[in-house]
């Protein structure tokens, strides 16, 4: 060892505790970001067995653009949320504020047109309801992308995955809780009511944000001095779209749509062949929705363990697997049921470990726009999945048209899986084998300078 090394020593440690946000601070941001998402996906979800209820007489092409109505809204105004969040690091905790201002009141106008539902005509409450929904998408885009950018500048490579998990099972508790309390609430005290219990949870959550501020004024700086660096009136670079990238892009959108496309498709083949209500086809689906909520943070830590793109190899196997399996059995329900159980593993084990791999991908002045691709993604998915599902079969469809479209699905995942492995599993392979080589072979005082601890390591240098 050098003389210079105890030297060395002390500077990487001053430069490390000076730049890393207390881990008390790390932990609320993580869960400022998961009741976003709850709040989110909730509302999303429990909008879904009131609609049609409150909008008996509006048709059903009517009811899918108030559904679709959220997915386009987020998809347009996502690079928007992602520009801005790339910008500055300041405008992160600003960013997400609006979404949540954006979501409390789009949730707030849900509940007052559904307070009675005699003083608007049926119309009037759809053209109501089309609006809120629209201003949920433009709140989720921003939710999403600053609540996710926050947790990439303020968690070391090595523990971004597993936090992002922990955020995500925001998620999976939304889509999982949203409709069964949506329906009690709903039957109880109202339909409205459901909508003022999230509109509160929204702001508690930007309370949370703004007494996290005020206790500490830099938690959501970023741990990269270069983004910490950054100023205001700096130019953005422009976004730069490589292959893995663009695979990474193509294997979401195909693996969200593969979920949209079942959540319509077994309901029909559920009521078609078992005669099933819709009290018998919510606890099948709760299947999927429990192997989301506990596949999430488990893919969460393991995309912290192992190369993230194995995992999405693996999650578009269960679903492939899932999707051969859906209707295969003919009238036998276990299989039904463990088919959906796979595809909600596989949904976890690719959408989990894509928005790290994302951060992975890019250096911090792009993780705002990275994380805003990944949401466009997931949103395309969800937008074509029920097209496809609505050309393909209907009410009156034999069974034959449902395992043919499943089949077709299952196929789409399976096609993915050798692009996966030579354009993003190897590139993550090279680009890990390249920096840990940078690491141990730099040795020289410039390595540290600038932040040249273990984080360099895993800070993008290659385009």
């Amino acid at each position: 060892m050098s003389s210079s090394q105890p030297l060395l020593d002390v500077a990487r440690s001053s430069e490390t505790s000076a730049s890393t946000p207390p881990k008390d601070d790390k932990s609320t941001i993580v869960l400022i970001t998961l009741l976003g998402l709850f709040v989110d996906y909730g509302t999303l979800s429990a909008i879904i067995p009131i609609a049609p209820l409150c909008l008996k007489n509006i048709p059903q092409t009517y009811i899918f653009v108030l559904f679709s109505s959220k997915s386009i809204a987020q998809i347009l105004f996502n690079p928007v949320a992602g520009h801005f969040v790339d910008k500055h690091h300041t405008n992160i905790p600003k960013v997400f504020t609006v979404g949540m201002l954006l979501l409390a009141v789009s949730t707030l106008v849900f509940g007052v047109g559904l307070i009675d539902s005699g003083v608007l005509s049926d119309w009037g409450l759809y053209y109501f309801m089309l609006a809120a929904r629209s201003a949920q998408g433009l709140g989720s885009s921003s939710v999403l992308t600053a609540g996710m950018a926050a947790i990439s500048n303020t968690h070391e490579e090595e523990e971004r995955g597993g936090a992002m998990g922990v955020a995500m099972v925001g998620i999976a508790l939304g889509v999982l809780l949203g409709p069964p309390v949506a329906g009690g609430l709903a039957s109880l005290l109202g339909p409205a009511t459901v909508f003022w219990l999230f509109a509160a949870i929204a702001f508690l959550d930007v309370y949370l944000m703004s007494a996290l501020l005020r206790k500490n004024p830099k938690a959501y700086d970023p741990i990269d001095p270069e983004a910490l660096a950054r100023e205001k009136d700096d130019a953005l670079e422009p976004f730069p779209f490589t292959t893995p990238r663009l695979i990474l892009g193509l294997t979401t959108v195909i693996a969200n749509m593969t979920v949209a496309i079942s959540e319509p498709m077994v309901p029909l083949f559920l009521n078609n062949v078992f005669g099933y209500g819709e009290g018998k086809v919510g606890l099948v689906f709760g299947i999927q929705a429990l192997a989301y909520l506990l596949g999430t943070p488990v893919f969460g830590y393991l995309s912290d363990v192992v190369c993230k793109s194995t995992l999405i190899i693996f999650g578009l196997a269960m679903q492939a697997g899932g999707m051969f399996m859906l209707f295969s059995g003919g009238e036998e329900l276990w299989v039904i049921c463990v088919a959906l159980g796979l595809l909600g593993v596989g949904i976890s084990a690719v959408d989990t470990p894509s928005m790290p791999l994302l951060t992975f991908l890019v250096p911090p002045k792009f993780f705002g726009r990275a994380l805003a691709q990944g949401d466009i993604c997931v949103n395309l998915g969800y937008l074509f999945g029920p097209l496809i599902c609505a050309a393909f079969v209907a009410d009156d469809s034999d069974s034959e048209r449902f395992e043919g479209l499943a089949d077709l699905n299952g196929l789409a995942c399976a096609a993915m899986l050798p692009l996966m492995f030579l354009c993003v599993f190897l590139y993550e392979r090279k680009e890990l084998a390249s920096r840990k080589e940078d690491l141990g072979g730099g040795g020289g005082v410039e390595d540290l300078e600038g932040g040249g601890d273990e984080r360099r390591l895993l800070t993008p240098h290659k385009m």
